[in-house]
């Protein structure tokens, strides 16, 4: 074990740093990219898609993407400007406890990753809280903040500048969760292998 790697090791027990992996955590083969969009600032259970990448070995093996309806009262679609998704869009979409099972299998047990996870985890959390589903999956872990542990330097930690950092070929179309799922699948592939070098 390389000096590198013992210190990540030590800081992190140490500490126990939210949402950032340990090295044994982060060499899990497989894991899942997650990534909600909202219609409001009211919080979780106005989320109105989820998009969801598996990755085995550093290649993606399945994909889930859907549009969710929020229930009444949570479904003003303030932030259609920033994602395009409106009410018009969701009318004939699911509700969160008809897609949790669905869910559940997707994941099935694999380490989870988005890129702010904080907010992703707490909308998961808030549906679940809402609807009287248990879905959360854990260990949830955050690619933004293990980027910062692992790609010092970086102007910022946002989506779009990590996976510039991490993999500049990919077109990301920023706000759409399939893409941001995407591109949070890839920025975890490179910590991986950045994670091996320590």
């Amino acid at each position: 074990m390389s000096s590198g790697r013992s210190a990540w090791d030590a800081q992190t027990s140490r500490h126990h740093p939210p949402l950032i992996p340990t090295p044994r955590q982060i060499a899990d083969p497989q894991f899942v990219a997650v990534d909600f969009e909202t219609a409001n600032r009211m919080g979780g259970v106005s989320a109105c898609q989820l998009a969801m990448v598996k990755v085995r070995d550093g290649q993606v093996v399945d994909r889930f993407n859907t549009l969710i309806r929020p229930p009444r009262g949570w479904d003003s679609f303030e932030f259609t400007y920033l994602h395009g998704i409106s009410a018009t869009d969701v009318w004939n979409s699911p509700m969160w406890p008809s897609i949790a099972d669905d869910i559940s299998h997707f994941v099935n047990g694999a380490t989870v990753y988005a890129h702010n996870a904080a907010f992703d985890s707490r909308v998961w959390r808030q549906l679940d809280e809402y609807f009287g589903t248990v879905t959360l999956p854990s260990p949830f872990f955050c690619s933004y903040r293990t980027a910062q542990r692992l790609i010092p330097g970086l102007p910022n930690y946002k989506l779009p500048t990590v996976l510039e950092a991490c993999e500049p070929s990919f077109q990301l179309d920023h706000h759409r969760a399939d893409s941001d799922a995407e591109a949070c699948a890839l920025i975890v592939c490179q910590l991986q292998r950045l994670a091996r070098q320590l």
